[in-house]
């Protein structure tokens, strides 16, 4: 039996807590300024202050990969520890890893990445489709089988990535687009309600991708840049308005840096949850 959708898991947490997903950046600046060491005990006790500020109030958290591989084998355990007691808190889970590959690469990573007895078991992590989104097609179905979500990247707020998004096809679509297209065709695939196929779309984008999310159907929004990256919860209606329910506002660096005293960290976190939870009713 099939186990309830990410989407499905995602919008029950999102009425219930908010729908605000928490970045996890430990980096050797966040840890310095908590004054914690650039090393795994640093990384483990940087981890457990956050998860004991969160509790049991976060929808989704989303671990940045790099940040736990830089410290190596065992700063991995401390990210599949620190995956596993948001778990315990009913927390959803994102791994931002942004893989892409290609054949029994692509599925040795997703085989990784989802389902019990993989390194991680995560609800939902991050993907590229520079080489073809249907080299993510098996990932996608992967992911619906074990009620995950693979989002992937459609639209990104860096500079350095709008001449390859915006770049034309012989179909007269640009890049960005026609990736919307083809997730939106993978949702459709799996059935109504399901959605084990995300978008990333940067919160700080201009009023012109309006177009692409109206591509992308009902697919969840991952909208990364909210807060230190420039862009506020005031600037979501651009881009989302009436898709409100499908959107996963996401923030790391405004919360981090109320850190590291546990009681600030609570106050930043309802800081950003209260008006994800407006957003979200429309107000």
């Amino acid at each position: 039996m099939t186990p309830p959708s990410f989407a499905q898991r995602f919008q029950k947490l999102a009425d219930e807590r908010s729908p605000f997903c928490l970045g996890l950046d430990p980096s050797r600046d966040v840890l310095a300024r908590w004054k914690l060491p650039d090393t795994v005990q640093g990384l483990s006790d940087f981890c457990e202050r956050l998860a004991d500020a969160a509790g049991e109030t976060l929808a989704v958290v989303k671990p940045q990969s790099a940040f736990f591989e830089r410290h190596g084998p065992e700063g991995l355990v401390v990210l599949q520890r620190v995956l596993k007691r948001f778990r315990a808190a009913g927390t959803l889970t994102l791994l931002d890893v942004k893989r892409g590959d290609i054949g029994s690469t692509m599925d040795a990573y997703a085989e990784a990445l989802f389902g019990k007895g993989s390194a991680y078991d995560v609800d939902a992590a991050t993907f590229t489709a520079y080489l073809g989104l249907g080299a993510l097609a098996k990932t996608v179905e992967l992911a619906r089988s074990h009620g995950a979500c693979a989002f992937v990247v459609v639209r990104s707020s860096n500079p350095e990535g709008v001449p390859l998004q915006n770049a034309v096809g012989s179909d007269g679509l640009t890049v960005a687009q026609a990736v919307a297209e083809g997730l939106r065709k993978l949702n459709d695939k799996a059935g109504p309600g399901v959605l084990p196929a995300g978008a990333v779309m940067g919160a700080t984008l201009p009023p012109a991708d309006r177009d692409v999310v109206e591509r992308l159907g009902g697919a969840l929004l991952l909208t990364p840049g909210i807060g230190s990256q420039g862009a506020g919860f005031s600037d979501l209606p651009r881009l989302f308005s009436g898709r409100e329910r499908q959107v996963i506002p996401t923030a790391a660096r405004s919360v981090l840096e109320a850190g590291p005293d546990v009681a600030a960290l609570k106050q930043a976190l309802e800081a950003h949850q209260a008006p994800s939870r407006a957003f979200r009713e429309g107000a």
